[in-house]
């Protein structure tokens, strides 16, 4: 990736065996360090607040006090606040964040060591600039195929051409009256022809537009040929009112839960826990899916390198990063771990499925020009669905974002 050049030499510091992060070299005498461990949150209030609690309760048992502070904006507050020396040790949010936050020089690589072996490539490539690792990821959310047992056909088995001709079909809020479409979702259709948003390397997402070449013709063609078949659905009630009523949809972890509530207007009736089905999203192009995925976890400020409780955020760090905390926060939160050995320990099927579903996902780029890029997919997308393109399908889907580049090679 390229960045705004700064230095991140104040961001270096080095590794302690007992907390396997990054932390001060300065610090043998623990004894004069700081116990007071300052975790910036975008959550409303303490109320809305699952994850510090449990942190909070292990950290007493090390002598170590947790501070946390609920911010509104909080990642702007934070990028802010550190270069004035000020703000927390530790911000938790999405990963996506992580491009701006680096091009502006406010958080520190993180050295895992041996805990790295418990996540994915793909799961660190969310974090991860320019090959160096800068997030502890926690949780990851993805999209999948989300059916109604009740009421439906098992997909296992299904070809994509099936599934779009079954009845009711299959959903995407990829309605006529919307003006950007959906890239999210649709991308997952687009990676089975080969089709990234952007390009990858060994170092994760590079600024080169992805939906180029033979592969863009061939998705562009399946989305005139396909794109009407497909049930468009205006909103998550629609879509979960279409898999109450035994459809097929495409979706992510929120539909699991929004189709066991009663949806307004619908004919369809709730479905039990044990009534969602979740599958893996059937290739339309031959290629393996790689859906977008979203990864949450918690970095570290700049400021903690010098800093004397270096050692203690540290040892918070690892505790967030391993088995014992993200199998107690899934527990409450019914989310999917980050780490795989507390993925493995999962007993509700259904996440464990969105967990399969997801391990070819691509975490989300962090680029700050991503909505813009979004947009653009999105609305050719819609004009090729809906026979507003003008040309081939294939050309005016590679026009489409290739006037893109120049704006982002600026960045």
């Amino acid at each position: 990736m390229i960045l705004r050049k700064r230095s991140l030499a104040t961001a270096l510091v080095l590794a302690v065996a007992t907390s396997g992060v990054i932390v001060a070299p300065s610090f043998a005498a623990t004894s004069t360090a700081s116990k007071t461990v300052t975790i910036w949150s975008g959550a409303a209030s303490a109320k809305d607040d699952e994850q510090t609690p449990i942190i909070a309760a292990w950290a007493k048992t090390q002598g170590i006090t947790i501070n946390v502070v609920y911010k509104k904006d909080v990642r702007n507050e934070f990028i802010k606040a550190v270069p004035e020396g000020k703000g927390p040790d530790l911000m938790v949010g999405a990963h996506d964040w992580t491009g701006q936050l680096v091009g502006a020089g406010v958080v520190a690589p993180l050295a895992i060591g041996s805990l790295g072996s418990e996540f994915s490539k793909d799961m660190k490539s969310g974090f991860t600039v320019s090959n160096k690792l800068y997030g502890m990821p926690i949780y990851s959310e993805n999209i999948a195929l989300i059916w109604n047992k009740r009421d439906g056909k098992d997909p296992a088995g299904m070809t994509m051409d099936q599934l779009i001709a079954s009845k009711p079909g299959l959903a995407m809020p990829i309605q006529k009256s919307a003006t950007n479409g959906d890239p999210y979702h649709m991308s997952s259709i687009a990676s089975s022809f080969g089709l990234t948003l952007f390009g990858r390397s060994s170092g994760g997402w590079t600024k080169t537009l992805g939906y180029t070449g033979a592969a863009a013709t061939a998705y562009a063609n399946w989305l005139v040929a396909n794109g009407q078949k497909l049930v468009p659905t205006d909103g998550w009630d629609k879509t979960a009112c279409h898999i109450q009523n035994g459809g097929y949809a495409i979706s992510g972890p929120w539909m699991y839960n929004h189709v066991q509530d009663t949806i307004s207007g619908c004919a369809g009736k709730p479905l039990t826990k044990d009534q969602v089905g979740v599958a893996n999203i059937p290739s339309a192009g031959g290629k393996t899916v790689h859906q977008m995925s979203g990864v949450y976890g918690y970095w570290q400020s700049v400021k903690v390198s010098g800093a004397k409780n270096s050692v203690n955020v540290g040892k918070v760090l690892r505790y967030i990063g391993g088995a014992e905390f993200q199998v107690a926060f899934q527990k409450l939160a019914s989310n999917i771990p980050a780490n795989a050995s507390a993925r493995a320990q999962v007993t509700d099927k259904n996440l464990t499925a969105f967990g399969q579903a997801g391990l070819s996902a691509y975490p989300m780029p962090s680029f700050v020009f991503l909505d813009t890029v979004w947009a653009k997919v999105g609305q050719a997308e819609q004009a090729l669905v809906w026979g507003t393109s003008t040309g081939t399908p294939g050309d005016f889907l590679r026009k489409a974002t290739a006037s893109l580049q120049t704006t982002i090679d600026g960045n």
